[in-house]
C-alpha cells in the first residue's frame, strides 16, 4: 500500500509541474492563463495539496523504514493520497481544457491512470474500514 502512495504523490508532482508550465505558456484573451485569478488560485490549491501529500508520505516512509508504520496509518496514507491524487489530477486536467484529453498531453493519461489507484491494493472503502477498526 505504501508503494501505491508513492505512485500517487509522484503523479501529483508531475501533473502539477506540467500544469504550471502549461498555464504559463498557454495564451487566452491576449495573455497567459496565469493572468486569471481563478487559474492562479487553482494552481495554488493543487500545489498545496501536493506538498501536504508529500509530507505525509515522507512521514510514512520514515516510519516504515524504522519498522513503526501501523496497519491503520498505512491504510490512511493509501486512501488519502489516492483520493487527493484524483482531486489534483482532475483540477490539472480542467486547467488544460480540451487539450487534457489529447495524447500529446501527459496529464490526460495521468488522470485516467489515477482512477485505479483508489481500487487496487484494497479499495479506499476497505482502507476506511481498516482505519475504523483501530479507533
Amino acid at each position: 500500500r505504501l508503494i501505491i502512495g508513492c505512485g500517487a504523490v509522484g503523479a501529483m508532482e508531475g501533473a502539477v509541474a506540467r500544469t504550471i508550465q502549461y498555464c504559463k505558456e498557454r495564451e487566452a484573451f491576449g495573455g497567459p492563463l496565469t493572468q486569471f485569478q481563478n487559474t492562479r488560485f487553482q494552481l495554488a490549491e493543487v500545489k498545496t495539496k501536493t506538498m501536504v501529500a508529500r509530507a505525509f508520505l515522507d512521514e510514512c516512509i520514515s516510519e516504515h523504514l524504522r519498522g513503526e508504520l501501523s496497519v491503520d496509518k498505512a491504510a490512511m496514507q493509501k486512501y488519502w493520497l489516492t483520493d487527493t491524487q484524483g482531486e489534483v489530477l482532475d483540477a490539472c486536467l480542467q486547467l488544460h481544457g480540451g487539450y487534457g484529453f489529447m495524447q500529446e498531453y501527459a496529464v490526460g493519461e495521468m488522470w485516467a491512470d489515477a482512477r485505479v489507484q483508489r481500487i487496487y491494493g484494497g479499495t479506499n472503502e476497505i482502507m476506511k474500514e481498516l482505519i475504523a477498526r483501530n479507533l
